[in-house]
């Protein structure tokens, strides 16, 4: 290679990279001490290039210039032999200077360049960086593995760790492969495919988010054990490496991350388990409690509101019964008092069960839960009793949680404190909250919300009986309150899009109407109603003299929605940001930003 090539080759390798946004003062991006990486984790830059034979570096010469390439165009392009070739990349991929990626079914190499992100560079929301960008140590704070140690432990730890960056479609590991440890997903989307002869469509199996473990499974044996799947980078990921042999000597320097990784990988193993069994999935009854933040708050009437939606839209058997009160059923609904279950008009049942003196609380509950899911999809259940260990018992096993609050000043501090119970006792990513301003009384009819709620709704001058009430003669704010409610049933999971409001490029662009495809294509994915999905146009904070504006589009999906459309989702907005001419757009799914 001639002298002019290789300033050739050094000059476009500095623009490229200043261009793409990679290096940059690591004092403006890190707010905790400088943790050094590795020098094979950091890619290539013009001093390693230097160093590199003759044909590693006519092969990165020439791949530079290209976004990506398969192993025959580079082949053809240097005139080299396959043997060679198969050489020099195998020498490239062991010092991380390319990078493998996975592009319908066809392996292309990419060059892997060095530095960090650049904030400027890439143009997003500063609150969305610093749900990005985070400090390894920060992070391990919020990895569950870790819960039991000290800062100065996770600090410890986050030192020894090795960062790798990959971009979309890229491979972090093949089936077959010997793993190198444990990865933690610091930030992004890594897809579990299992390659199968005959066919470029691969399966995901699964999808691993922000805190994620990827190869944890390797652990469990006494030798390194070759991958069952393909890890692919989905997005753009972040990810932190933990060599094997540093993992086993932590788990025996800190039992307490032993026991995390084996309730881990037990809750995988029931996940896998049902996974398996959709029949019986399928058969699994849908549970939602409401919670009245005090007396007479509404929380019969909104109850029975929501059995009523889900009996239409689901066509399935539904129930509202309330706990522990279920006595005084009969009256309210006006049915005999001696009926333990009555059909009525709304095309829902109310359910008024004897109670068995003769057992504790604890096991009538159990017995309660088993016959109302027996006969019924749907079961919706009124509680006005404390948070005790047979209300735990139902919140174990609750889709959705509706906690229903007035604005007056008592019943909302109320409220407060036992909205603050309740989130401690659910899991975000199986239960669905749902927080409800009602106004039972003409007193209350202006008085605003104290506090933030996700839905506000007025006073009603006039009810019908609630054993007459059917759709057609209740008011439209209810009924579009308890048909919201019915579709997040279920939908625990939720997928956020940032869309910039203003485009540095191109500022006369109305971005709106992407925010309203968006809309319409999450709509059309996931079948949400017209009030999920949805978006708001949001501030990011400061940003020199004006804040940063942006429309936030969200919807809520079901833990299956995920599984199987996330690839769509990360399809939609990969063209998005074509067409925005954006650099990286933002994705939020379960409330962890990373970037495509």
């Amino acid at each position: 290679m001639s002298g002019s090539g290789k300033d050739d080759l050094l000059d476009r390798l500095l623009r490229s990279v200043h261009q793409s946004g990679r290096v940059e003062d690591s004092s403006a991006l890190d707010t905790g001490p400088a943790v050094e990486e590795p020098a094979s984790s950091k890619g290539l830059n013009p001093l390693t290039l230097l160093g590199l034979p003759t044909a590693q570096r006519d092969c990165i010469n020439w791949l530079s210039r290209r976004k990506q390439a398969r192993f025959e165009e580079i082949q053809e392009a240097l005139n080299v032999e396959g043997v060679q070739l198969a050489e020099v990349i195998a020498a490239l991929k062991a010092a991380r200077h390319i990078q493998e990626a996975l592009i319908d079914g066809e392996i292309y190499y990419r060059v892997v360049f060095a530095g960090k992100v650049s904030r400027a560079a890439r143009g997003l929301p500063s609150n969305i960086w610093d749900r990005v960008d985070l400090d390894n140590s920060v992070f391990l704070r919020q990895v569950p593995l870790f819960r039991g140690l000290s800062d100065d432990n996770r600090r410890e730890i986050a030192e020894r760790l090795e960062s790798r960056r990959y971009r979309r479609n890229e491979v972090i590991f093949w089936q077959g492969g010997l793993g190198e440890g444990i990865y933690f997903i610091k930030s992004g989307i890594v897809g579990i495919t299992r390659l199968t002869p005959g066919t470029r469509d691969n399966q995901i199996l699964t999808y691993l988010k922000q805190g994620d473990l990827v190869g944890e499974y390797g652990l469990l044996f006494d030798q390194n054990m070759a991958a069952s799947g393909t890890a692919t980078a989905l997005s753009e990921v972040d990810l932190l490496l933990m060599k094997r042999e540093q993992m086993l000597e932590m788990l025996k320097r800190y039992p307490s991350t032993a026991v995390e990784l084996v309730q881990m990988l037990a809750q995988r193993l029931l996940l896998h388990n049902a996974q398996t069994q959709p029949a019986r999935l399928e058969k699994m009854a849908n549970l939602c409690l409401i919670f009245g933040a005090g007396p007479k708050v509404g929380m019969t009437t909104i109850g029975s509101a929501l059995a009523m939606s889900l009996a239409r839209d689901t066509q399935n058997p539904t129930v509202y019964t309330e706990y522990p009160a279920a006595s005084q059923l009969p009256v309210l609904f006006d049915f005999p008092a001696d009926a333990e279950s009555h059909t009525l008009p709304g095309g829902y049942d109310i359910a008024a069960p004897r109670r068995l003196s003769a057992v504790p609380p604890s096991v009538r509950t159990t017995l309660l839960l088993d016959r109302l899911t027996s006969a019924y999809a749907n079961v919706v259940i009124g509680i006005s009793a404390a948070v005790d260990e047979s209300v735990i018992y139902m919140l174990e096993r609750a889709d959705q949680v509706i906690v229903i609050t007035s604005p007056d000043q008592t019943t909302w501090t109320h409220f407060e404190t036992l909205r603050e119970n309740l989130k401690a006792l659910i899991r975000s990513d199986t239960t669905n909250l749902c927080l409800v301003c009602n106004r039972p009384n003409e007193p209350l009819r202006g008085q605003s919300s104290p506090g933030a709620v996700d839905v506000d709704i007025p006073w009603f001058e006039t009810l019908p009986p609630l054993w007459q009430r059917k759709h057609d003669n209740l008011p439209d704010a209810l009924v579009q309150l308890s048909t919201l409610l019915a579709d997040r049933l279920g939908r625990t999971n939720q997928i956020g899009l940032f869309i910039p409001a203003v485009l540095d490029t191109n500022p006369a662009l109305d971005t709106k109407t992407y925010a309203e495809k968006a809309v319409s294509f999450l709509g059309s994915l996931f079948g949400t109603t017209s009030n999920y999905p949805s978006y708001s146009l949001s501030s990011s904070g400061q940003s020199g003299a004006a804040a940063e504006k942006f429309f936030v589009v969200q919807t809520h999906v079901t833990k299956s929605d995920i599984d199987r459309r996330l690839g769509d989702v990360l399809t939609f907005v990969e063209k998005l940001k074509t067409d925005l001419g954006q650099e990286v757009m933002a994705l939020e799914v379960n409330h962890n930003v990373m970037l495509v």
